[in-house]
């Protein structure tokens, strides 16, 4: 192995994450591949109670440490021991996230490669009973002395550390130093396996929980590259340690283009409402068009804000939008002012905001027609199309079926199948839960590359 210096480090803490809790004892040991060339342990105060379960376990009382040092008191000498080191630690997400978080606050930019020795340990020695450290030291003959203290801890993953170089007959540890550690990044309660598998390709990665309950879906251009990015960063929130401690099972399904990811996102985040998806509520529609009759017994057309339950007859994702979408039909079909409501008109002319309202309403029967009419107008102009473009392999396309102007199915045919009649193509698995969003990353995508549309005649309603 090349010559490497290694910070081996074990922290106490007043809880499970860094942004709400804090060090109490920190203890670190500077191994150069061979022997232990330096050490420091200190308890910390951390400025906060430390909870009573935690007391139990550590044994570190509050006591004990209301005259130690605050963290700011000792960043230098941590930083100065850890700077250029590669970090080592039984289950190093833990250790790393809280003393990055600690070394932040105190004015530090501190990043460094990681080992993980339960990982290592996992790889080097297969199929012990338990990986955890006090399990492991047990099975390898490892004495701990003052489990759960900092210094007691920090000592046997140090000869842990050593036993795993011993053992290490197919360069596993330099392997994963060349590698920038990316694979010491993932939580320990995740196979490297299920990363290792994964593709560098466009697509949607599913992370489930260890009752295989989909709790995230996400897309990305890179699946490989995306799913590690969620295991890295600075965000120590306790939203997201747990979203991250929660995921257990990572699947995906290759995609072949962006927006074939686009969609089948959305399908299943519809279909199966993720708890930790939220993004794409931002991009519902925020107005519609509605249609009701009022106590005189006269149609009237109304711009509102969409909400729950309320099924406009057209969407808009702006006023202004709505406004003008809303002038044009009663200028086409005569319709009257009075009798339309806008959510907001700035823009209406000037003379049709000094409407007469003594002025006599229309004809109930023949206004009633014109409004009707207006409302035909919306829903009979029905597109229906397939995008064609590139699938997952040589052999395929992907297709993306728009049918009355929704999306109706996605999916995959073989090349020689592309001129087939596209309701015989459609499987029951392809068909998609629709939304706003789908449809309108479809009629842009057609606008955009009207080469890869083909257009469909007589298509038969889906009512």
């Amino acid at each position: 192995m090349e010559s490497s210096h290694f910070a081996i480090v074990d922290i106490e803490t007043t809880g499970g994450y860094a942004s709400a809790s804090q060090i109490t004892e920190i203890a670190i040991f500077i191994y150069d591949g061979d022997r232990v060339i330096n050490e420091y342990s200190t308890l910390i105060n951390p400025e906060q109670p430390i909870p009573f379960h935690i007391q139990a376990l550590t044994g570190i009382t509050d006591e004990m440490v209301k005259d130690s040092p605050v963290f700011a008191d000792v960043a230098e000498k941590v930083f100065s021991l850890l700077e250029n080191k590669i970090f080592v630690a039984h289950n190093v997400h833990f250790d790393y996230s809280f003393i990055q978080s600690s070394l932040k606050s105190s004015g530090y930019d501190w990043k460094a490669s990681r080992l993980c020795t339960v990982r290592l340990s996992k790889k080097i020695f297969p199929n012990l009973n338990s990986y955890s450290l006090g399990r492991l030291c047990q099975s390898l003959g490892i004495d701990i002395q003052d489990r759960h203290r900092a210094k007691g801890d920090a000592e046997a993953t140090v000869t842990l550390f050593q036993q795993l170089q011993e053992a290490d007959s197919h360069q596993i540890i330099e392997n994963s130093i060349k590698h920038k550690a990316k694979e010491q990044r993932i939580p320990t309660h995740i196979s490297s396996e299920q990363v290792n598998n994964l593709p560098m390709s466009t697509g949607v990665y599913i992370f489930k929980n260890s009752s295989s309950k989909i709790i995230y879906v996400g897309k990305a251009n890179n699946i490989k590259k995306r799913v590690i990015s969620h295991f890295t960063g600075n965000n120590t929130g306790q939203r997201r340690q747990s979203f991250i401690n929660e995921i257990c099972y990572i699947e995906f399904q290759e995609t072949g283009t962006e927006l074939m990811a686009f969609l089948l996102e959305c399908h299943l985040i519809k279909k199966n409402w993720p708890i930790y998806n939220r993004a794409l509520k931002k991009f519902e529609p925020k107005y519609g068009l509605l249609d009701y009759e009022d106590q005189n017994g006269y149609i009237r057309l109304s711009i509102c804000q969409v909400r729950k339950n309320v099924k406009p007859i057209y969407y808009f994702n702006s006023v202004h939008e709505s406004t003008q979408l809303l002038l044009k039909l009663v200028q086409e079909f005569e319709l009257d002012l009075r009798l339309c409501s806008f959510f907001s008109n700035p823009n209406l002319p000037k003379e049709s905001k000094e409407i007469n309202s003594n002025k006599t309403l229309p004809a109930l029967d023949e206004y009633n027609l014109k409004v009707t009419q207006a409302i035909e107008s919306l829903t009979d102009q029905k597109r229906s199309f397939v995008i064609l473009d590139k699938g997952r392999n040589m052999n395929e396309k992907s297709y993306v079926y728009y049918k009355d102007n929704k999306v109706y199915a996605i999916g995959f045919v073989e090349n020689e199948d592309e001129n087939m009649d596209i309701e015989n193509i459609v499987s029951q698995d392809d068909l998609v839960i629709n939304n706003f969003y789908m449809n309108h990353l479809a009629e842009s995508y057609a606008t955009l590359y009207p080469n890869k549309v083909l257009q469909l005649k007589g298509v038969p309603s889906l009512e």
